[in-house]
């Protein structure tokens, strides 16, 4: 990723902070009529929604910091007050569109298609792998989903306030639920030091790589669309994979329990 990709002067947030009360509600004087940029309930919600697009378009391409309500209100078509009125500010905007694009992530791709908690755990990673490589790569090469792709990437390497609400309210419950799948198959194993941290790691990476790495990826193995078909074959690669590295990390959790062979 350039610089120019990590955010035109941003400030250095190192530590993932929470926002302030209020997400999404207007700090400030009472709204009056006068203020509203729309009247009808109708015009609001496209207004809105125009602006959740533009700003993933306008963040993605000058970072945060660059990035400007002016802009953002241009591209969508709306009243400079727009923001203002529809989020309280342009770091609530911010946050709004991460939260709107995550959610609806979380909607067409649920991570549980076809299981249920009592399924057996192999079929519910495979379940687990499928939903989660729709999520990252079921956009494609289509500009917006790579706009907010890029966004989300970014606020995990490079944090802004607004990286506290994304880890608890929509990562927190995915690292959760893999984990749970992987002590059903990792047995006693799942407590041997740092075994189940690293299943966790190995099948996130393995996954992301196919988004934050496609520039390295194509260049090794030529370009390939992400057809429905070959998101099947990624996600089959995966979970096969981490079946057989989930069987090696158990012998390596019972080495460590028994010890080394005596002589």
């Amino acid at each position: 990723m350039s610089d120019h990709g990590r955010m035109n002067g941003r400030q250095d947030h190192r530590q993932c902070t929470s926002l302030p009360d209020g997400l999404g509600r207007l700090d400030g004087p009472p709204r009056t009529d006068k203020d509203k940029p729309d009247q009808s309930g109708r015009q609001d919600q496209g207004t809105r929604e125009r602006l959740l697009a533009a700003a993933a378009e306008v963040f993605a391409e000058h970072g945060y910091n660059a990035a400007t309500v002016r802009e953002i209100c241009r591209r969508a078509g709306a009243n400079v007050a727009a923001v203002n009125y529809h989020f309280g500010g342009k770091d609530n905007l911010y946050a709004a569109m991460l939260d709107h694009y995550m959610r609806t992530c979380q909607a067409a791709f649920p991570l549980d298609v076809g299981v249920t908690p009592d399924s057996p755990p192999s079929e519910r990673l495979r379940a687990f792998v499928h939903g989660l490589v729709q999520r990252i790569l079921g956009g494609g090469d289509d500009p917006v989903s790579q706009a907010h792709g890029k966004l989300v990437s970014l606020e995990l390497i490079d944090p802004t306030p607004a990286c506290d609400g994304l880890l608890r309210e929509h990562i927190a419950p995915v690292n959760d639920l893999l984990a749970d799948i992987l002590r059903g198959l990792l047995g006693p194993a799942a407590d041997a030091p740092d075994v189940l941290r690293t299943c966790l790691l190995a099948i996130f990476g393995h996954i992301s790589f196919h988004y934050s790495g496609r520039a390295a990826i194509v260049h090794f193995y030529g370009h390939e669309e992400l057809t429905p078909e070959a998101l099947h074959r990624i996600a089959e690669g995966v979970t096969r994979f981490t079946l057989g590295g989930i069987m090696a990390m158990s012998g390596v959790a019972a080495c460590q329990t028994t010890g080394p062979p005596t002589a």
